[in-house]
């Protein structure tokens, strides 16, 4: 990579990048925390790579998360008047306050660290389950069968949905996770529609016939928490969506170092105690998310020395902060489960500080625990510089993670 001032528009979306990014990141964060990304067709970002920068830019009001300022936005820019869809207009990731404060509140009852908690037997059980299902097979893929069921049968559950339509809410997830931008044939506006048809004939059950869980508590929650229909509609698309693609992505990712790191792994298995306390070192080691949600500014912003203009685009590169040896010093690259309060910012920070961290750390706890306990012998089935990620500019999945579970 060269010292040029502006990147290239595909420099995060080149093959190369996708499976090694962390040898690009170091040399952004060497020339500057804040870099412009310009495009071909004249648009552009800012990209912010340091710890305290991002920190900060995460925190800042200024950098607004609000979907109708994104919409306009791109507006201006393509020329068309473009309105958000509903399922992604009225969900807590794309509003600011004062929307974002009733919302937010009235949502937060689910996801305490005692309710996440409350849940491990559930997800043990499911964890089980899909572990039975591998059989006696001496090789399994570890993703498709294990690291995205996982999370996507425990939020459906969580939700309310019967077990006879998980199959269909893995599919949702996995199609709009893997989901190609280049790809003209519409597989992604179908799978949408699907679920948002789903989800709101699943409201309308949970409206008529109320149940013990997540959606039933919403709609029928008291007054002063309760929330619209087309609110509960997104919260519960978000959830399908964003919630399992990031989960999903931590779950194969805290797998794979594992299988990578035996001795580390060995020192879990001896002392279960050390499970929960090393889960924030996995996630800052992992990274699932490559990069927060994109920002807009409402006025001009200073971030680091560069004063970045109104109407622009600025996105936080969450895996870039989490390696920054300023917030990390002595090795970053390093998976170091002794790594004292290893603060990352792989779950977001200030008002917009993911609601369900507890939750996927939970899930991701319990999914490697049982694995690992299970077959204690597991090990990769391919060289680790043979495991490929997914292209995506936000989470990195892996492709595939071929394991022998048996000595």
């Amino acid at each position: 990579m060269t010292g040029t001032q502006t990147l290239s528009k595909y420099w995060m979306l080149t093959n190369e990048f996708t499976q090694n990014p962390y040898p690009v990141l170091e040399h952004v964060r060497r020339e500057g925390p804040v870099r412009e990304l310009s495009f071909p067709d004249g648009g552009r970002a800012w990209v912010v790579t340091r710890y305290e920068e991002a920190k900060a830019a995460l925190a800042d009001p200024r950098l607004s998360r609000d979907i109708h300022v994104h919409y306009r936005l791109m507006s201006r820019r393509t020329g068309r008047a473009l309105t958000p869809p509903p399922e992604e207009a009225n969900h807590l990731a794309n509003l600011e306050p004062p929307r974002h404060t009733p919302l937010r509140r009235a949502i937060s009852f689910a996801f305490t660290p005692r309710r996440a908690e409350a849940l491990r037997p559930k997800v043990e059980r499911i964890a089980d389950d899909l572990l039975d299902r591998l059989g006696e097979a001496p090789e399994a893929e570890l993703i498709a069968g294990y690291a995205d069921p996982l999370p996507v049968i425990t939020i459906a559950e969580l939700m309310g949905v019967p077990a006879d339509a998980w199959p269909d809410f893995l599919r949702w997830s996995t199609a709009l996770r893997t989901h190609s931008p280049t790809d003209g044939s519409g597989a992604l506006d179908r799978n949408v529609q699907e679920l948002s048809a789903y989800m709101a004939d699943l409201i309308a059950r949970k409206e008529r016939e109320p149940g013990e869980d997540l959606l039933s508590a919403l709609i029928h929650a008291a007054p002063e928490n309760r929330l619209t229909p087309t609110e509960i509609l997104s919260t519960g698309f978000a959830l399908m969506t964003g919630g399992n693609d990031t989960t999903a992505s931590l779950v194969g990712g805290v797998i794979a170092a594992l299988l990578t790191h035996p001795r580390e792994r060995a020192r879990l298995l001896a002392d279960t105690g050390r499970w929960g306390k090393s889960m924030d070192e996995l996630i800052r080691y992992v990274s699932p998310i490559s990069n927060a949600l994109q920002r807009v500014t409402t006025e001009p912003v200073d971030v680091g020395g560069v004063t970045i203009p109104a109407g622009e685009v600025v996105v936080v590169c969450v895996m870039s902060t989490n390696r920054d040896t300023g917030q990390f010093p002595g090795h970053p690259d390093r998976l170091d489960l002794d790594r004292v309060k290893p603060a990352h910012l792989s779950f977001g920070f200030g008002i917009h500080y993911c609601s369900g961290a507890h939750l996927a750390k939970v899930i991701t706890e319990v999914s490697a625990r049982r694995l690992f306990e299970r077959f204690p012998a597991a090990r990769l089935a391919v060289d680790p510089s043979r495991l490929r990620y997914q292209q995506n500019v936000v989470v990195r999945p892996l492709e595939a993670l071929p394991v022998l579970l048996r000595p």
